[in-house]
């Protein structure tokens, strides 16, 4: 048995709590993506080109979305 297991083995609340934190971003995801659609801005560049300084993967300049009701509702 690891570190880890010994010590969430009584106390499994953490665990259930990140397991429903996950579950309401997923649902909450859910509920805006089916009444609202994202698109590319205008504003992003297009081919995407990524910074090679960045420590994660990122675009040069930013990445710019646009948040559309959608009509079909």
């Amino acid at each position: 048995m690891t570190l880890f297991a010994a010590r969430y083995k009584d106390y499994n609340f953490d665990v259930a709590g990140m397991r429903f934190g996950l579950m309401q971003s997923k649902v909450g995801l859910i509920s805006l993506l089916s009444s609202y659609e994202v698109r590319v801005s205008e504003k992003t560049p297009i081919p995407l080109v990524l910074d090679s300084r960045s420590v994660v993967l990122a675009a040069m300049g930013g990445m710019w979305l646009t948040v559309v009701k959608r009509s079909d509702k």
